[in-house]
C-alpha cells in the first residue's frame, strides 16, 4: 500500500483503509489508527506545487509528511457530519487516544478542548469517576473542575468504544 497516496475520488472512509489491523495479538486493540493520523498529503499541480513536492518546496524535496493530513481531515469531517447544527461549547477527549480525534475535532469546531484523564494525572482539583476498562480493569478517571458549568455543551470524543466503560465514566462526569 502505497501510504502517501490519496485517491483523486475520495470515497466516504477512504482513509480507513489506512488503519491497520493488530498483529501483536488479543491484548492489544483490533485495529490501529495512529497511521491515519500521520498520513501525508501529496501535492498536485494545482495546489502550487509538482506532485511529492511542497508548494515553493526547497530544491525538490519531498512535502514533509505532516503538512496536510488528509486522511485526519477528512474523517474528522466525517465524525462531525451528525453533529452538523448542534450547539457545542467544548470538545472533551477521553485519555488518551481520544485526546488526538478530540483535539482534531476541537480545532475544526474552533472550540476548547478538556482532557478527561486516567486518575493521577491533573495537578489541579478534580473530580473522579470509578470505571471498568475493556480488560476488566478497574480505574478512576478525572476532570478538572475549575471548566465545565451548568449548561455547557460537550461533544464527548474518544477513539473507539469498546466496553463502554470509559465512555460511561466520562459522562458520568461531565
Amino acid at each position: 500500500m502505497d501510504l502517501s497516496h490519496v485517491p483523486a475520488a475520495r470515497e466516504k472512509g477512504w482513509y480507513l483503509a489506512l488503519m491497520a489491523p493488530n498483529t501483536k495479538g488479543p491484548n492489544y486493540a483490533w485495529l490501529d489508527p495512529s497511521r491515519l493520523y500521520c498520513h501525508p498529503q501529496v501535492f498536485s499541480d494545482h495546489m502550487g506545487g509538482t506532485k511529492g513536492v511542497a508548494p515553493g518546496g526547497l530544491w525538490g524535496h519531498p512535502a514533509p509528511p505532516y503538512l496536510s493530513p488528509q486522511g485526519l481531515q477528512d474523517c474528522v469531517s466525517d465524525l462531525l457530519q451528525p453533529f452538523q447544527g448542534d450547539p457545542i461549547d467544548l470538545v472533551a477527549g477521553i485519555d488518551a487516544m481520544g485526546f488526538i480525534l478530540g483535539a482534531a475535532v476541537a480545532a475544526t469546531l474552533h472550540k476548547g478542548f478538556l482532557a478527561i484523564r486516567k486518575a493521577g494525572h491533573l495537578c489541579v482539583e478534580t473530580l473522579a469517576e470509578p470505571y471498568t476498562d475493556y480488560s476488566g480493569r478497574e480505574k478512576v478517571m478525572e476532570m478538572r473542575t475549575d471548566t465545565v458549568t451548568p449548561g455547557v455543551r460537550i461533544l464527548l470524543v474518544d477513539q473507539w468504544v469498546e466496553t463502554g466503560g470509559t465512555m460511561r465514566a466520562a459522562i458520568r462526569l461531565v
